[in-house]
C-alpha cells in the first residue's frame, strides 16, 4: 500500500494543477476578446428561399463615401467579403459570379452612434450617412419587404449590416444586422468581422432550425 507522496508525483500534480489554471484563463481571455453580438433578421415572405443555391457580390468593389470618416479603413472590405463568403459557404450555399441566384450586399459602421433616417426610398436605406458608413450605396426595391424591419432607428459603432438580393426582381429579399461593441477606433481585425458575420448569417435561411 502505497503511503508516501514522491517529489516527482507531487511536481506532476502542479504542473497539471498550473496547465489546468493556464487553459481556464486562457478560455476566459478568448471569451473576452470575442465581441458579444446582437443578431436582428427580417425577410421577404413570399420568397423560396430553397431556390437560392448561389450568391455573388452586389458589384466588385464599394463606392468609396464623401466626407469618409476617420475610422475608415478599406481593408474592411477584404475582410468582410472573406467573412461572407465563408459564412454563407458554410450555409450550403456556393460562390458564382457568372448566374447568382443571390446578390450581397453589405455595410458597417465605422463611427460612433448614428441616427437612422426611416424614411428611405431604397433599401440600404436606413439613412446611411456617408461619413459614417463603409460600403455600398445601392438602389434595390424592398416593396415585398415587411416594414418591421424599420423600427430600429440607431446603429452603434461597429454594426454589420447584410442584404440579400434576387437580382431577378432588384429586390431585397433577405437583411440581416449584427451590432457588436466594437471600438473602431483602432480598427478591426478579420477575427471579430468573422464572429459577427458568422452570427449573422446562421440565422440565414429564416425558416433553417437554428
Amino acid at each position: 500500500m502505497k503511503i508516501f507522496t514522491t517529489r516527482r508525483e507531487k511536481t506532476m500534480k502542479r504542473t497539471t494543477a498550473s496547465i489546468h489554471l493556464l487553459l481556464g484563463l486562457c478560455f476566459l481571455l478568448l471569451a473576452g476578446c470575442a465581441p458579444s453580438v446582437q443578431v436582428a433578421t427580417d425577410y421577404d415572405r413570399s420568397a423560396n428561399f430553397g431556390q437560392f443555391q448561389t450568391f455573388s457580390f452586389f458589384q466588385d468593389r464599394p463606392s468609396e463615401p464623401r466626407d469618409a470618416a476617420v475610422n475608415f479603413d478599406t481593408s474592411l472590405d477584404l475582410y468582410l467579403r472573406n467573412a461572407i463568403r465563408q459564412s454563407l459557404g458554410n450555409q450550403g450555399l456556393r460562390f458564382d459570379t457568372t448566374n447568382p441566384d443571390l446578390k450581397v450586399a453589405y455595410d458597417v459602421t465605422v463611427n460612433t452612434e448614428t441616427e437612422v433616417n426611416t424614411n428611405y426610398a431604397y433599401a440600404p436605406g436606413f439613412g446611411y450617412g456617408y461619413s459614417y458608413w463603409y460600403g455600398y450605396r445601392y438602389n434595390y426595391g424592398f416593396n415585398r419587404f415587411p416594414t418591421t424591419y424599420r423600427t430600429v432607428n440607431q446603429y452603434k459603432e461597429g454594426t454589420v449590416v447584410v442584404d440579400l438580393i434576387n437580382p431577378d426582381t432588384n429586390e431585397l429579399v433577405w437583411r440581416g444586422v449584427g451590432e457588436a461593441a466594437v471600438d473602431m477606433s483602432g480598427g478591426i481585425e478579420q477575427e471579430k468581422i468573422n464572429t459577427i458575420v458568422s452570427n449573422i448569417l446562421q440565422k440565414y435561411p429564416p425558416n433553417r432550425q437554428q
